[in-house]
Formats: structure tokens, C-alpha cells, sequence
């Protein structure tokens, strides 16, 4: 009987010590899931609350005061060729403008900027005809400028003319290719001449060149003191500024001569043109 009680004895305290054993192991299991959510919640406070670095395509995080540095120098230099201050891996416009915590004021006068910068290099920058992102123009294998260029950002490869903008033309895999536009060098002069600076003209900012509007006919302000002017080639008078008819710039009555246009400064000219025939007369 002394025996028997005393397995039962053992028994019981076996029992006992294993359910202990149980109990212990479930608390702790539930710490530890506690321990990890705490962490967990933890964590994503820290990434919700502190500021998290942008991350270029090159995967660097870089602060913001970082990239606005690098910009600034880029700017200074007339330059937009963009970099990762950490790798040097060419950024484009775009992708240094996402890394920037700038208000949106202070972006408006980057941009501005920029797009001088674009109009007063455009051998160097032109804008994408579909999307309007800047590029840089590119090198051949020899290092020299690339006559046509295309754009990585559009959905679909769009190859176009670096000096008129139209699409550019490959015959066959062996050919160099050629541009879609008859009028390719005098679209390229409209878009890449200066623009006129001398203090007091009737047509300051304008481009020196302009296409007539009814013949396409090159031609330039030569008329100091107004804003109209005439067509060499087949008479047609328009407004030097918005490219409208003299009829129908605006105006004030009896304010024929105005020095100054009050409608808006039409933009550089773009056009193609095939066969002789004239498409889509647009400005740029």
C-alpha cells in the first residue's frame, strides 16, 4: 500500500509539474507574440513619424537638402544634368524634381529655370514631343551628337528629329535614317534661335525668327516701334507677338499702333510638313 501511495504520489506530482510546464509555456508564447507586435507597432511608428529618405532609381536614399545642393550647382552651371550625390548615376529632370520637399512655390521657380535653361541650349536639351520631358541630347558611338533621340519615359518607344521634333524615319536596319518633316531645318531654326532681349522692343521675348502664318515663309522683326508685321513672300500682315491677323490682335479702339501686344506671346512654332502640303501648325 506504502508503495502505491507513493507512485501515486509521484504520479500526481508529475502531473502537476507538467501542467506548470504548460502554463509557463503558453505564457511566455503569449509575451513573446506580445513582445513582437509591440515592436511591430513600434517600427511602423518610427517610419510614420520620422522622415523617410526618397530613394533614387540607383537606390540611394538621399536627403532632400542633399538633392536641392546638387540642383542648385546644376542651375548655376546652366546645366541639367542631374546626378545621384552618392553614385553619380544621371538622374533626368523629373526623377531630381521627386526628390526635392520644396513647396510648390519653390518648384515653380525651379522649373522656370529649367525651362530657360532649355530654350536657351537647345542643342544640348530639348523637350519630349509627347510627354514634355526634358532630355539631353545623345551621343553616337563616336561621340557626336546623335541626330534623332527618343524618350524613356513614353509608354512607347517614340523615336523623333533632335532639330524639329517630328518623327524620325528608319527605312531599314542598314539606312541612317531620315526625318518625317520636309521642313525640318526651318522648324529647327524656329525652335532653336534666340530670342530677342534689346530693352524697350515692342517684341521683347520673342523668338528672332517666325514662320509667316499663312506661307510659312521665314522672316524676322524688322519694324522698330510696332508689334506687326508684313510678309515678304505674300504680303499677309500679323502680330509679331500672338501670331494673329492685324485685325484680330487684340486691341483697344483707336490703339492700332500700340507699341505693345495684349494678348498672350505665342510660343515657338512647330510644324510638319509632307509632299509639300502643310500639317498641324502647332507652337511649342
Amino acid at each position: 500500500m506504502e508503495k502505491l501511495s507513493s507512485l501515486l504520489g509521484l504520479t500526481k506530482a508529475l502531473l502537476r509539474e507538467k501542467a506548470r510546464s504548460i502554463k509557463m509555456g503558453q505564457q511566455q508564447k503569449a509575451l513573446s507574440e506580445g513582445e513582437l507586435r509591440g515592436r511591430a507597432r513600434g517600427h511602423s511608428k518610427t517610419q510614420l513619424g520620422s522622415t523617410i529618405q526618397p530613394q533614387g532609381s540607383c537606390g540611394h536614399r538621399v536627403k532632400s537638402s542633399e538633392v536641392i545642393c546638387m540642383v542648385n550647382i546644376c542651375l548655376k552651371q546652366k546645366s541639367l544634368d542631374f546626378s545621384c550625390p552618392v553614385c553619380g548615376e544621371t538622374w533626368d529632370w523629373a526623377l531630381a524634381k521627386d526628390q526635392i520637399q520644396l513647396s510648390q512655390a519653390q518648384t515653380t521657380i525651379l522649373e522656370a529655370q529649367v525651362n530657360r535653361i532649355v530654350q536657351e541650349l537647345p542643342d544640348r536639351y530639348k523637350k519630349c514631343p509627347v510627354c514634355s520631358c526634358i532630355l539631353s541630347r545623345p551621343l553616337d558611338s563616336t561621340g557626336q551628337p546623335c541626330p534623332f533621340s527618343s524618350c524613356a519615359r513614353c509608354p512607347h518607344t517614340h523615336h523623333f528629329c533632335w532639330a524639329c521634333l517630328a518623327p524620325w524615319l528608319f527605312p531599314d536596319e542598314a539606312g541612317a535614317g531620315q526625318c518625317s518633316n520636309g521642313s525640318c531645318y526651318l522648324v529647327g531654326t524656329l525652335l532653336s534661335c534666340d530670342v530677342v532681349t534689346e530693352p524697350g522692343s515692342s517684341v521683347l521675348g520673342c523668338p528672332r525668327f517666325r514662320a509667316c502664318p499663312k506661307c510659312l515663309a521665314l522672316l524676322s522683326h524688322t519694324r522698330d516701334g510696332c508689334k506687326h508685321t508684313a510678309c515678304p513672300e505674300c504680303g499677309h500682315v500679323f502680330c509679331y507677338v500672338c501670331l494673329l491677323d492685324t485685325a484680330a490682335c487684340p486691341q483697344q479702339e483707336n490703339e492700332h499702333y500700340l507699341p505693345f501686344c495684349r494678348g498672350q506671346k505665342a510660343k515657338r512654332q512647330w510644324f510638319v510638313t509632307q509632299h509639300g502640303m502643310q500639317c498641324d501648325l502647332l507652337s511649342t
